[in-house]
């Protein structure tokens, strides 16, 4: 029509040259991953590269003789270390596309802040700082990340600097596991190509991700317990993003037993995932409003396997 301008979007490059979506490679930060696409042949040598490093972790731990210790320090991605799930109510499931998202209870804060609270006193003052160091400082986060996604999640190709950092961040979520017996659903935000349009964002996704399709997260990736958590006040800029829901129990908490606003929960690197249903989903913020965004259900492979 005459008088109205269109909005124009670049065309999709994974459309016109045979790229493959990654919602893990871009740079990001501690609140939201970046999607980024890639070629599909560096899509699939990043996967050989990730399946031969597996074989030998899975050689590592086959090792007579070799201390545990030792074969911590040598695996390029850290093995899961939870205690057996303490009852089946404290699992957690993903929930149905039309159910509401709702904050979780303050029992369930207040259960994770204590055992927070026990891993903390077990941390060296190194491991401690590592931690802090990458949760506070943006540059640092994404330094630690890119050089992870640099080398396809293979810590052991890290300069001794980089190793030694990513090794304490492994140490202190595997002290958190180490006292966990809970399962746990958490959200990470995604944030898409420009090219992508608020309108198209579940039918995009529903073509680059096809049910039963394994992604791999080759950075640590900050999410919370509470989907309202993820608002970020520019609703333009979430209607064009997508919210990871996933169920694992991985990872360590760090937020708080008092404040429904503060679930935040930091996953390990190297988690593989199954990717599920992805739709529009209703949530519920704690002063009773509710908002609506996309999501992309995922649940971790370990979990599936335990």
């Amino acid at each position: 029509m005459e008088g109205v301008s269109r909005r124009k979007y670049p065309k999709s490059p994974d459309r016109s040259g045979g790229g493959v979506l990654d919602v893990d490679r871009g740079s990001g930060s501690v609140g939201a991953k970046e999607a980024v696409v890639v070629s599909a042949d560096t899509f699939v040598a990043r996967a050989a590269d990730r399946a031969g490093y597996q074989d030998l972790d899975a050689q590592i731990e086959r090792t007579p003789g070799m201390r545990r210790a030792s074969q911590d320090r040598n695996r390029a991605v850290p093995r899961e270390t939870n205690q057996p799930l303490g009852h089946p109510r404290k699992d957690r499931a993903l929930l149905e596309p039309d159910a509401v998202r709702n904050p979780i209870s303050a029992r369930q804060r207040r259960e994770r802040s204590k055992a927070k609270h026990q891993a903390q006193s077990l941390l060296s003052g190194a491991v401690h700082a590592e931690v802090e160091g990458v949760l506070s400082r943006p540059a640092r986060w994404t330094q630690l990340n890119d050089a992870l996604s640099d080398v396809a999640g293979d810590a052991q190709l890290l300069p001794e600097a980089q190793l030694r950092a990513v090794q304490r961040v492994d140490r202190a979520i595997q002290t958190y596991e180490a006292g966990n017996d809970r399962g746990h659903v958490v959200y990470a935000n995604v944030e898409l190509p420009g090219y992508v349009p608020a309108g198209k964002v579940v039918s995009y996704l529903r073509g680059a991700f096809k049910p039963d399709s394994r992604i791999t997260f080759d950075r640590y990736t900050g999410a919370t317990h509470c989907l309202h958590e993820l608002d970020t006040g520019n609703p333009k800029a979430d209607a064009r993003s997508v919210v990871l829901e996933i169920a694992t129990r991985r990872g360590m908490y760090l937020g708080r037993s008092d404040r429904s606003d503060d679930t935040a929960h930091l996953l390990p690197r190297g988690m593989q995932l199954r990717v599920g249903s992805i739709h529009q989903a209703s949530y519920t913020r704690p002063d009773g409003t509710r908002g609506q965004r996309h999501v992309m259900q995922l649940v971790d492979i370990d979990k599936e396997q335990t």
